[in-house]
């Protein structure tokens, strides 16, 4: 079984995957596998983005490419037709590789819908949290600005809507309280699955 996860940024999706229990399920983390595919896909970074998304390292800066990309749609859509074909088949390799194992598989991805990967799933998981409690927690969790964070979520107005026109079951997690609440309704999902 291959259960889609997704969420708007700072809804708790990658809490809820943290929740699950590892000897029942493998969580694909395709937010990682998108640092991967930056290296993957480097030299076409380069081309698309200038020499000034590359860190002394060689590696991509993150930062320098974020600010480009979320601020300009067109550019995101760029980046993303880079990286994205790569995510996805790595992320369904791992899924069926957890399937063989025995394992319930999780992909846990905020872009499951536009990445196309919601076809692959069997049923979905909808993370949700009000507006201003996923802003508080982008500010806590990772400095985010107001601003910034407006522009992130902006970026993923599309995230969960057509998650319910897709003929699979959708379970919708409301995170909008502390940890143990958040707790119980894993173990119910869990519990049900």
């Amino acid at each position: 079984m291959i259960v889609g996860l997704t969420g708007k940024i700072c809804a708790g999706k990658d809490t809820f995957a943290s929740m699950l229990p590892s000897d029942r399920f493998t969580v694909i983390d395709v937010d990682g596998l998108g640092h991967q595919a930056l290296m993957h896909g480097r030299q076409k970074i380069r081309e698309a983005f200038g020499d000034e998304v590359i860190a002394p390292d060689g590696s991509i800066d993150r930062k320098v490419l974020g600010r480009i990309v979320f601020s300009d749609p067109n550019k995101l859509d760029i980046l993303n037709g880079i990286t994205h074909p790569w995510m996805v088949e790595e992320a369904v390799a791992e899924a069926r590789k957890a399937e063989s194992e025995g394992k319930i598989a999780v992909i846990n991805a905020a872009l499951l819908e536009s990445m196309g990967l919601v076809r692959y799933c069997d049923s979905l998981v909808l993370v949700t949290a009000p507006y201003e409690l996923r802003e508080k927690r982008a500010a806590e969790r990772s400095g985010l600005s107001p601003e910034e964070f407006r522009k992130r979520s902006e970026a993923q107005k599309e995230i969960g809507l057509s998650l319910f026109s897709s003929g699979r079951k959708v379970v919708t997690i409301i995170n909008d309280s502390d940890k143990d609440s958040l707790s119980r309704q894993v173990s119910f999902y869990y519990d049900t699955i």
